[in-house]
C-alpha cells in the first residue's frame, strides 16, 4: 500500500471507528506513548521516526507493519 492512500485511509477510519478498531488504536497509542521517538508537541503528538501524527496512524490499515520500529504486535 502506497503511503498516501495508507494515510487517507487511517484519517477515515479514525473518523469513524468501529468498536474493535478502538481497542486496537488504544493499545497501539499506548505503546507509542512510551517510545522515545514519540514527541508530544503543542499542536499535535507525532512519530519521530517517520514524521506521522499518532492520533491517525494507530488507525491505520497495514496494521502491525506501519509503525517503523515494530513495536506494535496488533
Amino acid at each position: 500500500m502506497n503511503k498516501i492512500k495508507e494515510i487517507i485511509l487511517s484519517y477515515a477510519t479514525k473518523l469513524n471507528p468501529t468498536e474493535e478498531q478502538k481497542e486496537i488504536a488504544e493499545k497501539r497509542l499506548e505503546i507509542c506513548a512510551v517510545c522515545e521517538h514519540w514527541v508530544q508537541g503543542a499542536v499535535r503528538d507525532y512519530c519521530g521516526k517517520c514524521g506521522c501524527t499518532t492520533s491517525a496512524k494507530v488507525f491505520s490499515p497495514v496494521g502491525a507493519n506501519a509503525c517503523p520500529e515494530k513495536r506494535w504486535t496488533i
